[in-house]
């Protein structure tokens, strides 16, 4: 069912696609046809296989970001995109999911201690770097929502409450700060 559901939103967004630029249309629907075979592919190989793999995903993620900066298409001041062949791939997308896999991984492993300053600090040193090399691309978008999906894991993971309101406590007022500091700026 879940991939008759995954089928129905593609169909919308390629009609949609092809209602604003007809020409694109053929390459959403090829977007969409091996979307659907890897998923259905993916979708029978046991997690924990694929988890044992972990610090491989986690450096091939890596490897991908370092690699699209050095030797990606630059395309109006963004350099996000490899060209194969006659479509270009955004690695910092994959990478998205990469990510999802490796903290499942590195969450579950280190469990017991997750409010730990050790586990703390390495998983936001370890998800610093992705996002880093996103936003060097520049790419904020995908680096705002990696960050956000990170902490909803951390959150999931059990993250204690008090360090979560000690977080916001601290976040929360100096993000006001922030806007005010900004927009008196703006003001002539």
């Amino acid at each position: 069912t879940l991939i008759i559901l995954v089928a129905a939103l593609n169909i919308l967004g390629i009609m949609l696609v092809g209602s604003a630029s007809p020409g694109d249309q053929k390459k959403q629907l090829i977007g969409m046809l091996s979307g659907l075979v890897i998923m259905a592919i993916v979708s029978c190989i046991d997690y924990n296989f694929i988890l044992r793999f972990s610090w491989l995903i986690y450096l091939f993620s890596v490897a991908m970001l370092v690699l699209v900066i050095v030797a990606g298409e630059d395309s109006k001041g963004a350099q996000r995109w490899f060209k194969i062949g006659g479509f270009q791939f955004q690695p910092s997308e994959l990478v998205k999911i990469l990510m999802i896999l490796f903290f499942a991984y590195y969450f579950m492993k280190h469990e017991e201690k997750i409010n730990s300053i050790r586990v703390l600090c390495s998983s936001f040193l370890l998800v610093g770097i992705l996002l880093a090399l996103v936003l060097a691309q520049p790419n904020l978008s995908t680096t705002i929502i990696m960050a956000i999906i990170f902490c909803a894991m951390l959150f999931v993971a059990g993250l204690s409450y008090k360090i979560v309101v000690g977080v916001l406590a601290i976040c929360v007022p100096a993000f006001l700060v922030l806007m005010t500091l900004i927009i008196q700026d703006r003001v002539p």
